[in-house]
């Protein structure tokens, strides 16, 4: 990768940081894995998504883009046979990826990670709409494709791939109470990321984030972070929620099986409170904050 803004990002990432914190029950292997996924999540979408990304303004050709790496991604993954015809290095770099998940993961389960990367795909393409067209999002718009576009779907359809000996029937993820601990979990993710990032979307004029839509709406900076707190902390609660229905519903089922309901719920959590914590020590984000001894974290734009 040549030096650029892209790649002084990424060097700052703590990429080891991050995999230790969002999967810190993970044996190495499987560690190796996901950890490496996030890595080309964020290689592939900072093509697109910063100002200094090669397709930041080239609509077409990061249309082109998306297409080969969907292609690959099925041709890695053994849904499709044929190998496409991509050179993109970028897309080539989730060779091992796919390797790792063909050998652990069922077809069916393979082709459910799959839709998730496509979905993170269709999203990735709806924002990069948004964004050229000009004008701040709706807050219903923005979450439309902010759920996607996240790519935290993706990360959480390895969840059970990240544990050493986990195999969940595939009616679990059918779960109404599963659905809503995934939506929750992406939600607390994308939120606290757009607060804790709030000083890097300033710095690069943002507009498509959390913070600056509802700013734009209230006026005001401080009413604008508190609603988003407040959401993290209902959203957090219906998590909660959630599992202990879903804890219920499992109750008569045998030991194995409810312990890996219950470590399936707590890798969602580790996700959430993992993402935090990376985000306040990464350089990524340029977060300069002061724990003040209350539980509050002071930060200053």
């Amino acid at each position: 990768m040549p030096p650029g803004k892209i790649l002084t990002a990424l060097q700052a990432s703590d990429f080891g940081l991050f995999g230790a914190t969002w999967w810190p029950c993970a044996p190495f292997p499987q560690l190796r894995i996901v950890t490496y996924l996030v890595v080309w999540l964020f290689i592939w979408d900072d093509e697109i998504d910063l100002s200094d990304g090669t397709l930041w303004n080239a609509f077409g050709a990061a249309q082109l883009y998306r297409d080969q790496t969907l292609a690959y991604v099925r041709y890695t993954l053994g849904i499709d046979a044929a190998r496409p015809p991509v050179t993109n290095r970028i897309i080539l770099m989730f060779a091992p990826i796919g390797a790792a998940v063909r050998e652990r993961y069922s077809l069916a389960q393979r082709t459910m990670f799959y839709d998730e990367i496509r979905y993170f795909m269709e999203m990735s393409e709806r924002e990069q709409r948004l964004r050229l067209a000009g004008p701040i999002p709706a807050l219903e718009e923005f979450w439309r494709y902010r759920l996607g576009s996240s790519a935290v779907t993706v990360c959480l359809a390895l969840n059970e791939f990240s544990w050493a000996a986990m195999e969940l029937p595939l009616e679990f993820y059918a779960d109404e109470d599963v659905k809503e601990i995934f939506r929750c979990t992406n939600t607390i993710i994308s939120a606290t990321n757009d607060l804790v990032s709030i000083k890097k979307e300033v710095k690069r004029d943002a507009i498509d984030s959390l913070i600056p839509i509802i700013y734009a709406h209230v006026g005001d900076i401080q009413v604008a972070v508190a609603e988003v707190v407040e959401f993290v902390a209902a959203e957090i609660r219906n998590l909660d929620v959630a599992a202990e229905r879903l804890f219920r519903r499992y109750a008569d089922a045998d030991e194995k099986m409810q312990a890996q309901v219950r470590d399936f719920v707590d890798g969602c959590k580790y996700y959430t409170t993992g993402n935090f914590v990376w985000s306040l020590e990464t350089d990524r984000y340029d977060v300069d904050y002061a724990a003040d001894g209350s539980g509050d974290i002071l930060m200053t734009l």
